[in-house]
């Protein structure tokens, strides 16, 4: 049996008496207290994520540029320094292969971030595109960093972080944190304001416990899931994988088809012209019976899909999730029903985005 991956972080995390789990290949902590403290942790001050499962590739050269607008699906070459952008990787087909976010730190020089799943895949896919070119250097720093997102309303807050404050959305820097060399970005994956800190692996555990000190609660994956799921957020390898394109997916406003030839835009182009026939919906359950992964939906007593994400809203005090269905029942405001313990459970569609910051 395959082990699992440890991140710089693990020792610490199990000093902590986190519940440990595997995921896509990682032992990390699911939580440290209890999902629901956690969760609310993020929605009213500040917790921090151990992301280190995360891809960090660095692509750089005369031709990164080019390179990227190659295989991604929105254009990194008009990227400005300091900035960044959420885009995709898709496969000839138009399957989505990853989402990912792709920082534009210098001249001919992006940091790429993306999902812990399947990260071998994807480095063979840069590798295939590139051939050896000399003038496209990749280099995958994950085994040799950490990384951290520190989310929540507070975060401006914190002395660590009143020095990137200034930074917009999705913009990024190299500074110092505690006298520690960071590469910071204001993104997440919480629906929350926050930053992702990207540091030597030397740095882990002196940067974890400077943010403990300051009040930061520590958070596993379970709150990270619910978190996400309020805020609409896709699991990549969960709710859009290969077999799903953007446009079913919902995220078609990941697409460029102005730019340039890149990997899939023949395929997305007459995906587009066809016209979809399946969507992503979110829903909302009626009564407070919880919906998971994988439970089936039905409309007028006829299976029509699946939940892709589903479970308790904490904030929302109600059950929620994500699931495909035929485009004539994708519109807000359709009753559907849930499969749940061979029962038929009433549920509702909704906007995606439950949860909204500030509402």
């Amino acid at each position: 049996m395959k082990l699992s991956k440890k991140t710089p972080l693990n020792k610490l995390h199990r000093d902590l008496k986190a519940r440990m789990i595997d995921f896509a290949g990682w032992e990390l902590p699911v939580w440290f207290t209890s999902i629901l403290a956690e969760h609310r942790a993020v929605r009213s001050g500040a917790g921090m994520f151990d992301v280190s499962d995360m891809g960090r590739v660095w692509v750089s050269g005369r031709k990164a540029g080019s390179f990227l607008d190659k295989v991604l699906t929105k254009p990194a070459q008009q990227l400005e320094v300091g900035s960044a952008q959420l885009c995709l990787l898709c496969l000839e087909d138009g399957g989505i292969l990853d989402d990912l976010w792709v920082y534009c730190v210098g001249a001919d020089r992006y940091l790429i971030v993306w999902n812990a799943a399947n990260i071998e895949q994807k480095l063979d896919w840069l590798s295939r595109w590139s051939g050896s070119d000399p003038d496209i250097i990749i280099e995958d720093t994950s085994p040799d960093t950490v990384m951290l997102a520190v989310q929540g309303p507070s975060v401006c807050q914190l002395k660590n972080l009143k020095g990137v404050s200034h930074l917009p959305r999705f913009g990024h820097t190299q500074t110092k944190i505690g006298g520690l060399s960071v590469f910071v970005s204001r993104t997440g994956y919480t629906g929350e304001d926050g930053f992702e800190i990207i540091s030597d692996a030397a740095n882990a555990s002196s940067l974890w416990e400077s943010f403990m000190e300051q009040g930061v609660q520590p958070c596993g994956l379970g709150a990270r899931d619910s978190l996400r799921l309020e805020a609409g957020m896709m699991l990549c390898g969960q709710d859009m994988d290969t077999s799903t394109n953007p446009f079913e997916a919902g995220v078609g406003w990941l697409v460029d088809l102005e730019k340039g030839e890149f990997i899939g835009k023949s395929a997305l182009l007459e995906i587009k012209r066809q016209g979809i026939k399946r969507k992503l919906i979110g829903f909302q359950m009626k009564g407070r019976e919880i919906a998971r992964s994988g439970y089936k939906i039905f409309k007028s007593s006829q299976e029509v899909g699946k939940v892709t994400s589903g479970g308790y809203a904490p904030t929302l005090g109600v059950s929620i999730g994500l699931g495909y269905v035929p485009i004539e029942l994708a519109t807000i405001g359709t009753d559907i029903e849930i499969m749940i313990r061979n029962k038929p459970m009433a549920a509702q569609v909704v906007n995606k985005r439950f949860y909204k910051r500030g509402a």
